[in-house]
């Protein structure tokens, strides 16, 4: 994955080295590329969240690849980051960094409500002191998503380390209120 590409560990592939990932990918025939807004991590100094998009973006102009070729996901930034206001600005940003005009697949990263996690070491069991307060509803969440599809800005749209609950919920709210579903649980 693009997760630590441009970031800040001792050991993470700068530009150069992920060009030629992509060159070597690409040669083979690759045409799938997956990131997120909040790459790299760890960001730091020099290497803010939003530097993987951006090396990206800069390897598909430079390197003057067909965007219709390819097929790209990214992901907004979840948990209370989740609202229509910021999905949208985020997916601007997420497209001018990635410099294209559409994400063929755009994924909420975390679920926009408490979720028990089973990596970053978190435990499934529910904890309550866990919880915070939801920044959209499921329908408003649908609703803004079909309007990033109906603008044209994504194909498509999906849940990562979500549980079976929100892709669901998300799913069935789609169906009722005739709006585009999620095509991806990552």
């Amino acid at each position: 994955g693009t997760q630590r590409w441009v970031s800040t560990d001792f050991n993470a592939p700068d530009e150069a080295e992920c060009f030629a990932m992509l060159d070597y990918a690409y040669e083979r025939g690759v045409r799938t590329l997956d990131t997120a807004e909040q790459y790299p991590i760890p960001s730091g100094p020099g290497s803010p969240e939003g530097s993987t998009e951006a090396t990206i973006g800069k390897w598909m102009k430079t390197h003057n690849i067909d965007r219709t070729t390819m097929t790209i996901a990214s992901k907004i930034t979840g948990a209370t980051n989740v609202s229509p206001r910021n999905i949208e600005k985020d997916l601007d940003g997420t497209l001018k960094r990635l410099q294209t005009d559409y994400l063929d697949v755009y994924l909420l990263h975390w679920p926009q409500r408490y979720s028990p996690q089973s990596n970053w070491g978190q435990s499934l069991r529910y904890d309550k002191r866990g919880e915070y307060r939801r920044a959209c509803t499921f329908e408003e969440l649908v609703q803004t998503m079909d309007r990033m599809a109906k603008k044209g800005k994504i194909r498509g749209w999906g849940l990562c380390n979500d549980s079976s609950y929100g892709l669901t919920k998300s799913c069935v709210l789609a169906s009722q209120m005739g709006m585009l579903k999620p095509c991806a649980f990552q």
